[in-house]
């Protein structure tokens, strides 16, 4: 085999490696989303975050020991991965403040107007290359959106646009992984991370019984305005549930970004929203109106094409804005975790 077609079927194996770990990850990341819908009336948002990703963390520090891995947890610098981590914190306090409120399938279809998001913002900021046609994609999706979400029309509640909010926070945190976190250990990213989920969590467990919320809004929103509340066995075991789910889900992900383009990897998170309403029937008896269907195909369609668009032979690379093009982007950069 030539060099030039070693090289072919290198980069074939890193995309298709990278597309079987981000479809791992939304496996697990639906799985969770279950879990944190059914154990949400007995916990607080900050409770369930705080112990969430403390028993991740351990979770983490057990696999790196028996990896041999330990050094790893630690960042080569702090910053990055830190603001990485605080979109990431803000995204799942959007995307989970809603899930009370709103049928899992219109939260889960807005909430993936993210990897349609993170193709606008690769292009803008890695300035990977987006057409016309994928423009076109994204505009379809955000229609999508408005006939989900349906602003304006009798019924609407701005609840429905904590998903959105979520959606854009997470594109940010996905992008800047590709930017600046592709040296990083996905262990010390983890690990960043949860500590920066633990630390929110932690002040909200002791802050909101002490802000003067108003007794409507403590009886419509307990899941956000609450403390610590008593825990059951039960309770307990679904939120540990949650934290293995999000260790696979989040180390599949990261490596997937840090593996391949944002662009090229992004559409296929689309898989989650497949069994989404699945979910919704059997276990809420919730069924999709015929306007969110119609919204959930726009999302998905959009998503398919960029796929589609993406895994044409690939344009050359060009160097994200601001940084010098001297050492080569290629994919042996970063730490292979």
């Amino acid at each position: 085999m030539s060099l030039t077609g070693a090289g072919s079927a290198a980069v074939a194996r890193s995309g298709g490696h990278a597309v079987g770990l981000v479809l791992t990850a939304m496996v697990a990341f639906s799985t969770q989303d279950v879990v944190v819908k059914l154990v949400a009336p007995q916990v607080s948002l900050w409770q369930l975050q705080a112990v969430r990703s403390l028993a991740t963390l351990g979770l983490l520090a057990l696999l790196v020991l028996a990896l041999g891995r330990l050094r790893e947890l630690r960042p080569r610098g702090f910053g990055w991965p830190l603001a990485r981590g605080g979109f990431m914190c803000c995204s799942y306090l959007a995307f989970y403040a809603s899930l009370p409120l709103l049928p899992l399938s219109q939260a889960a279809a807005t909430y993936f107007t993210g990897p349609l998001i993170i193709t606008l913002m690769a292009a803008a900021l890695l300035g990977e290359p987006i057409g016309p046609r994928r423009i076109a994609a994204v505009v379809a999706g955000f229609a999508g959106v408005l006939c989900i979400v349906r602003p304006g029309m009798a019924g609407w509640q701005p609840v429905a646009l904590l998903p959105l909010l979520a959606a854009v926070f997470y594109a940010a945190g996905i992008v800047l992984t590709r930017w600046r976190c592709r040296d990083e250990s996905t262990y010390a990213l983890s690990a960043v991370h949860n500590a920066v989920y633990v630390t929110v969590g932690l002040a909200g467990v002791a802050l909101m019984p002490l802000l003067p919320w108003s007794a409507a809004m403590r009886a419509d929103w307990p899941f956000l305005t609450g403390g610590w509340l008593p825990l059951t066995g039960y309770a307990l075991a679904l939120m540990l549930v949650t934290a293995g789910t999000h260790l696979v889900g989040v180390l599949c992900s990261m490596r997937a970004y840090q593996l391949e383009d944002a662009s090229r990897v992004a559409p296929f998170e689309y898989a989650y929203l497949v069994v989404m309403p699945v979910y919704d029937v059997v276990l809420w008896q919730n069924w999709p109106e015929p306007l969110t269907l119609l919204g959930m195909a726009l999302i998905c369609g959009g998503g398919m094409f960029v796929a589609w668009r993406e895994g044409r032979p690939p344009r050359p690379q060009i160097h994200p804005r601001g940084e010098e093009p001297g050492r080569p982007e290629g994919r042996d950069g970063g730490e292979r975790g």
